[in-house]
């Protein structure tokens, strides 16, 4: 015999693969599609988790001015609840007058309240919160909402509202 080698077919294997794989085309057009799909569908959510973490964040800062807002009702400071205001809240109510209101409703403020409802809303102009509270220190329930909206990078409020009757606060 002669001493020409012959390929033994652990070595033809190899070879053979590396032919298949550079006749073949790098992906399919299925196979980009798949790709680009998922691709797109991992960048819609990852944008989707981070708008609702920024709202997250909006809506619990929001949250501590109103509390704020609603200690200063307990207190019946009217300053105190004038400075966290927008700008045309501030030139269309007086410290003297919201103090006098919150006067007025002392009797079904005596309580802390429950916050019962929290409802951002999105508008051209930007976003507003509104967060209702629950007073229970009378028999029938006393509700006041407050309304935030974000100027300049800062919670302020924009409007007060109390009633007995939660469907006249919307």
């Amino acid at each position: 015999m002669s001493n020409i080698s012959k390929q033994e077919p652990e070595e033809q294997a190899p070879r053979k693969l590396h032919s298949e794989l550079a006749q073949r085309p790098f992906a399919r057009p299925a196979e980009v599609l798949i790709i680009t799909a998922v691709i797109a569908l991992v960048a819609f959510i990852s944008v989707s988790i981070g708008n609702k973490i920024s709202e997250d964040r909006d809506v619990a800062a929001a949250r501590i001015v109103s509390n704020e807002v609603i200690n200063d009702i307990q207190r019946r400071d009217g300053a105190a609840v004038r400075k966290l205001g927008t700008p045309t809240f501030q030139s269309s109510y007086s410290a003297a007058g919201l103090t006098r209101g919150f006067v007025t409703i002392e009797i079904a403020t005596l309580k802390p309240p429950t916050l019962i409802q929290q409802t951002p809303v999105k508008a051209s102009s930007g976003e507003t919160i509104f967060f209702t509270y629950e007073y229970t220190a009378l028999k029938v329930p006393y509700y006041v909402q407050t309304a935030l909206v974000k100027n300049n990078g800062r919670w302020e409020i924009t409007n007060i509202a109390g009633n007995a009757d939660e469907s006249a606060l919307d």
